[in-house]
């Protein structure tokens, strides 16, 4: 059967067509002949009546131009007419064309197809979107829409691929979180602001305020850590008693930790105080050995008495003697070795 009629259109519009092989032209005959009479009956109607009169009318003519189908050309197969055809809505495709006397018939797709558009296809589409690695079905095929997947959490599509969120590096804070279809954009911590862990959720934090709590500084945040407050060292007669040991065993772990020490005497002061350990040293930039090596050093405190002397004695191992008389003095440890 002949399909692609475009010079049968041209015919169809330059020449007279007979009415019961123009649906179009009767519809749009009838149109006009509604639209003429309803102008001649608003002549004669008073002035009062003339906003509802008028909303009627649109109305009428609103719903009398969406209920008109799209249109395709066709042959009638057993006149040889060119003629036009009424496409299938969304969800069905083409069972039989149109002929002269009856319209086209439309039936609905079987399972797994489906079509999108108004169409005048002999069968309907197979859904044939299948969901990949890492991703997730949002859309289940259905008689008007094909499969439609996404990348899962904690990915984005990329060339295709469904690729893992990038974290935002230590001092470093996501501004926008990423979506199944962009990636994490992340950016430095401003003044005021730290990170000290790798994310790909986590913003920056702000520094927390020693004074507002009723504590001393003790280790100036950056960028990389927070504020780090005690109360080991303060006066009596603030009104707040003489911090215990366990505090002042604290402070003195933060402080050594956050010195500017180079990154080579950093890895040789944590073996020097982890020999006995069985886990591995840390690796990566001085902001990263130095949150783990705290992290040890906090958890060796609990049951080490003597860490804080341990700790002396390793600073002077490693040369760092002005670290070392700065703790002794800013702690009161001059009575340590």
């Amino acid at each position: 059967m002949e399909t692609n009629l475009a010079g049968g259109e041209a015919n169809l519009r330059s020449s007279p067509k007979p009415p019961e092989t123009s649906l179009m032209a009767t519809t749009s005959v009838t149109a006009a002949a509604a639209t003429l009479s309803a102008m001649q009956a608003l002549c004669t109607l008073e002035a009062s009546h003339l906003s509802m009169w008028m909303f009627g009318l649109l109305l009428s003519l609103t719903v009398l131009g969406s209920s008109s189908a799209p249109t395709y050309p066709w042959r009638d197969p057993m006149t040889r007419e060119r003629i036009m055809c009424q496409q299938c809505p969304p969800g069905t495709f083409v069972a039989q064309h149109c002929t002269k006397d009856r319209q086209t018939v439309c039936k609905p797709c079987p399972e797994l197809h489906y079509t999108q558009y108004w169409n005048y296809l002999d069968e309907c589409r197979y859904c044939n979107i299948i969901c990949g690695e890492q991703e997730v079905e949002v859309h289940q095929c259905n008689a008007t829409h094909n499969r439609v997947c996404q990348c899962q959490e904690g990915y984005y599509s990329n060339s295709e691929f469904c690729i893992r969120h990038s974290e935002c590096p230590l001092g470093h804070g996501v501004v926008k979180p990423g979506t199944p279809f962009m990636n994490t954009k992340c950016e430095e911590c401003p003044p005021g602001f730290f990170s000290d862990v790798s994310s790909s959720t986590k913003p920056c934090q702000e520094h927390q305020n020693c004074q507002q709590q009723g504590k001393l500084t003790n280790v100036p945040g950056n960028q990389f850590h927070d504020t780090r407050c005690t109360t080991c060292g303060m006066a009596k007669g603030n009104g707040t008693q003489e911090a215990g040991k366990e505090d002042c065993k604290q402070a003195v772990i933060d402080f050594v930790v956050y010195q500017n020490i180079p990154v080579r005497k950093l890895k040789r002061l944590q073996q020097l105080l982890e020999q006995h350990s069985t886990r591995k040293y840390s690796q990566g930039n001085r902001a990263a050995i130095q949150e783990k090596f705290r992290a040890y050093l906090l958890q060796l405190k609990e049951d080490h008495l003597e860490l804080t002397k341990e700790l002396l004695i390793a600073l002077r191992a490693v040369k760092l003697h002005e670290i070392e008389e700065e703790v002794r003095k800013r702690f009161n440890l001059v009575s340590e070795i």
